[in-house]
């Protein structure tokens, strides 16, 4: 009988990783009494080491299903860590310009009408200061009345909104003030960062970060769509409801999906952002140069650096991204220089943050 050995050691990590320390435990296990929590997925890392990775709760609460550190979680915006990944992969090869207009690298043009003779660069994109805005009309049928995946086509959906020629199209789409390139989220412009993606690759976005992302890292419980993964396994997303408790209203799903969309386990999240953290040992899909621009040992906090923000944590700062959604909320932080980091999921509204400053209080600021 042959064997497979990469399964067999991805198997044998999953094993090592699934430890615990007691200390984190009795705080997730305090934070677990709410009503309010379905699951909750926890991995922490450590001098470029996984020191605790644990599920607890449930994945189903209607057939009692208990998360485990297999099951893939909805991660909401934590999302656009990875698009960033992608991009850089392209950076990375030379097939993507970071101070390029973006317009080299699309099936169709995107300007400003505001400022039509200005350009929006891939970094525009990638720090949020693009001047692309989110339509709340449009958006929120998607993000209030969950229906899974998108039936749009990433391309089309983005040609409709951001093309002049465009059904969804609005001038409102774009900002107008003076200073319009200054921080302004924008779900859209990361979305448009995954159609350059596979615009430049010749390949479907999905298949892109399986190839380049997720399959060199290990990730097999990892997929931008409900319809590549098994359902029956797939965290399902829970809002607490008055008098009702937590309540099961759809998977998510929208077709800015580049922008919030990934379901990926603890176990498949803490493998990426461990490799991230040791890119000097050659063994992750980026060269430590390019991560080192990506997220430079920080010197203030500021609004936004490629994807990533710089947060004050108990008087530490951390490159952090969180996610929020129906029935979603994440939290991913990282201290790039110490090799150390802390990531959370939950598939209910439960504010991650405060677990996370006291795994963090309790690890590293005693």
């Amino acid at each position: 009988m042959k064997f497979n050995f990469s399964i067999f050691f991805i198997l044998l990590s999953n094993f090592c990783f699934g430890q615990t320390l007691p200390q984190i435990d009795s705080l997730i296990e305090n934070e677990m009494k709410s009503n309010k929590i379905a699951a909750l997925a926890v991995a922490v890392i450590d001098s470029g080491k996984v020191v605790h990775l644990s599920a607890n709760g449930f994945r189903d609460l209607e057939r009692e299903l208990k998360a485990t550190i297999s099951t893939p979680f909805h991660i909401a915006s934590v999302s656009k860590t990875v698009t960033n990944l992608a991009v850089f992969k392209l950076v990375e090869s030379g097939e993507i310009d970071l101070n390029t207009d973006i317009n080299q690298y699309l099936p169709f043009e995107v300007k400003n009408p505001h400022y039509l003779n200005d350009k929006i660069t891939v970094e525009d994109l990638l720090n949020h200061r693009s001047g692309i805005k989110d339509d709340l009309e449009i958006y929120e049928p998607f993000w209030t009345i969950p229906n899974g995946d998108s039936k749009f086509e990433l391309a089309k959906f983005l040609k409709s909104y951001l093309d002049a020629a465009g059904e969804l199209y609005k001038k409102e789409h774009f900002e107008s003030k003076k200073n319009y390139k200054s921080f302004s989220y924008s779900n859209t412009g990361v979305a448009l960062l995954g159609l350059i993606v596979e615009n430049v690759s010749g390949t479907n976005y999905e298949e892109f970060c399986q190839q380049n992302i997720f399959k060199p890292i290990g990730m097999i419980n990892t997929s931008w769509f409900l319809k590549n993964l098994d359902s029956n396994l797939v965290a399902k997303t829970y809002v607490h409801q008055f008098f009702f408790g937590l309540k099961f209203k759809g998977h998510n799903g929208y077709p800015d999906f580049p922008g919030g969309q990934l379901r990926t386990s603890i176990s498949d999240f803490s493998s990426l952002l461990v490799a991230y953290l040791n890119s000097e040992n050659n063994k992750f899909i980026l060269q430590k140069e390019t991560t080192l621009k990506i997220t430079p040992t920080p010197q203030i906090s500021h609004e936004g650096f490629f994807t990533w923000f710089l947060t004050a944590i108990n008087n530490h700062l951390y490159y952090t991204h969180s996610g929020g959604d129906t029935g979603v909320r994440t939290i991913v932080i990282m201290d790039v220089d110490q090799k150390k980091g802390i990531i959370i999921f939950a598939n209910s509204e439960y504010d991650v943050r405060n677990l996370n400053k006291s795994i963090e209080l309790e690890m590293w600021s005693k």
